[in-house]
C-alpha cells in the first residue's frame, strides 16, 4: 500500500465515468482514468496505490468490495447528481484553484507558467485576455482560464446548491 503525502482521496474512475474523472482532475484530486481497461487490472491497480474505485459497474463495485477495495457505486445518470453521490461518499472539498489542479489529460500536477514563455504557444487572442498559464508537468498541455473552467465553476455553483 502507498503512503500519500496528504489525506486527500485518490480515485481510480472507471471508463463510463470519464467526464466525471476530468472534473475530479480540475478540481485537484488524483483520478486514474483509462477508457479501455479490464475490471482484473482497475481492481488490482486500486488495491496496490489504496484508491477509491469510482464505477457504475454493480458487478465491478462488488468484487472491490469483496477484496477490501473501498468503492462508490454511482447509480444516478445526470452528472450533478453523480458528483453528489462522490461527494457525500468522501466528503470531497469542491474549490476551483488552478494552482492544485491536476492536467485533465494525463492527471499529472500543472505550475503556473510565465505567461510571455509560452506567447508563441497560444493563441494570440487568449493570449491577449489571460495573464494566467499553467503548464502540465508531464504531457506540457497549456491551460488558461476559459470556458472550460467557466463551465466548471457553474457546475460546481450547481453541485453546491443542492449541497
Amino acid at each position: 500500500m502507498l503512503l500519500k503525502i496528504n489525506d486527500e482521496p485518490t480515485f481510480f474512475v472507471d471508463a463510463m465515468l470519464g467526464n466525471i474523472a476530468k472534473k475530479l482532475r480540475l478540481l485537484g484530486y488524483d483520478s486514474k482514468y483509462y477508457s479501455n481497461i479490464d475490471d482484473e487490472k482497475l481492481i488490482d491497480d486500486a488495491k496496490k496505490e489504496n484508491r477509491i474505485i469510482i464505477s457504475k459497474d454493480e458487478e465491478l463495485i462488488k468484487k472491490a468490495q469483496k477484496l477490501g477495495i473501498r468503492s462508490i457505486y454511482v447509480t444516478k445518470i445526470e452528472e450533478i447528481d453523480q458528483f453528489l453521490e462522490i461527494i457525500t461518499s468522501v466528503n470531497l472539498k469542491i474549490q476551483i484553484n488552478g494552482n492544485t489542479a491536476r492536467c485533465p489529460k494525463c492527471n499529472s500536477l500543472t505550475e503556473s507558467i510565465d505567461k510571455d514563455s509560452i506567447k508563441e504557444k497560444i493563441p494570440q487572442g487568449v493570449f491577449n485576455s489571460n495573464d494566467i498559464f499553467w503548464k502540465c508537468k508531464c504531457c506540457d498541455h497549456l491551460y488558461w482560464e476559459g470556458t472550460h473552467i467557466k463551465n466548471l465553476q457553474e457546475f460546481v455553483g450547481k453541485v453546491n446548491e443542492r449541497l
